[in-house]
């Protein structure tokens, strides 16, 4: 989640959504007779055109919260309390859909210091990844954080010489011993490639081969430098690096899990049962929560659980319904859990 806006004067924080585990915290920051400002889609009637839908902004008094089942989105439901003028909106009633990549903004009469350290923590959660942008004439490299992005080399390149069969071979080269060397000195897992036609691809191969475990991107870009840089972040692989980054990061905490459970299984716990147990005893880690547990019946006692382990600084995350940990997940609950020390969660039940 990103915060783009406080204005305390007025209750109003502006933030957007960058991933599944948002729409969770979101979901739990809003609550009724808030007021959210968002664009959506409203079918209104035009003079001589009938009814037609259009894109607006319109603000909401909240009545209810909630996920919308087996999708990747929140749903706000409310009364208009704000509109463009001529349509006759105020006062009726409306949904918000909230999803990732939506920026919208919540007004409280007044924010709870719990509140905000929720959205705090949600904001800190980013990944750090290597931009790069490259043509046959030059070269940048950036790293990209949640407030922007950082240039940490731009670079000249000797272009196609015709006379020259290895020229692409020399440019290849020498951009990818750069990103290699400003990948290892940055840690990063995580590189988007972009270019116009096959440099791309040449550049991403040789990147892989010296780099085995970060994952590696590729999109086009009609042109290098920093020009390029600004083009890449707005193409839809940087997106898919976010959402494929939260996939990647509970397919650790899961991988972790299965480990414990075979060497050390009182460290862990799995189910609902299981995980109230360690949860009440403070005991949670790490836990992992399968979506669809918060739309099923027993949905509250899953919000109360989270809530709890969250307030106690366990780190949580929604699993979406389709991932590759999903199935084994749903065989195991729902529900699994690494705990902070060994306890015997049967002699508790």
């Amino acid at each position: 989640m990103k915060i783009l806006k406080t204005d305390f004067r007025k209750g109003l924080v502006r933030v957007k959504v960058e991933n599944i585990d948002d729409l969770w915290v979101i979901k739990n920051v809003i609550k009724e007779e808030d007021v959210v400002i968002a664009r959506t889609l409203r079918d209104v009637k035009l003079e001589g055109e009938g009814k037609r839908r259009k894109a607006m902004t319109i603000a909401l008094r909240v009545k209810n919260v909630y996920f919308q089942p087996f999708a990747t989105r929140l749903r706000i439901h409310g009364v208009i309390v704000n509109a463009p003028e001529g349509y006759g909106l105020r006062g009726s009633y409306h949904t918000l859909n909230i999803e990732v990549g939506l920026e919208f903004d919540v007004i409280k009469e007044s924010w709870s210091e719990s509140i905000l350290n929720r959205l705090r923590r949600a904001s800190r959660r980013w990944i750090k990844a290597l931009l790069i942008a490259a043509d046959f004439d030059e070269a940048s490299v950036a790293v990209m954080y949640r407030q922007g992005v950082r240039y940490l080399l731009d670079m000249s390149l000797p272009g196609i010489n015709e006379r020259d069969a290895d020229s692409i071979e020399k440019v290849v080269t020498r951009v990818a011993e750069e990103v290699t060397r400003i990948a290892e000195r940055e840690g990063t897992k995580y590189i988007v490639i972009g270019s116009p036609i096959i440099l791309k691809d040449l550049i991403s191969q040789r990147v892989k081969e010296k780099l085995k475990n970060v994952r590696v991107y590729s999109d086009s870009v009609s042109i290098g430098g920093r020009a390029g840089i600004e083009e890449l972040i707005r193409r839809d692989s940087v997106k898919n690096l976010l959402k494929e980054a939260t996939t990647v990061e509970v397919e650790e905490i899961f991988n972790e899990f299965l480990t414990l459970l075979s060497k050390n299984p009182l460290k862990v716990a799995t189910g609902l049962k299981e995980v109230k147990l360690a949860v009440k005893a403070n005991a949670i880690d790490k836990l992992l929560v399968l979506e669809d547990l918060l739309t099923g019946g027993e949905g509250d006692l899953v919000e109360e659980l989270i809530n709890e382990a969250e307030s106690r600084k366990a780190l949580v995350r929604i699993v979406p319904s389709e991932t590759p940990v999903t199935p084994k997940l749903r065989s195991l609950g729902g529900l699994v859990a690494i705990l902070r020390y060994s306890i015997d969660l049967l002699i508790m039940n």
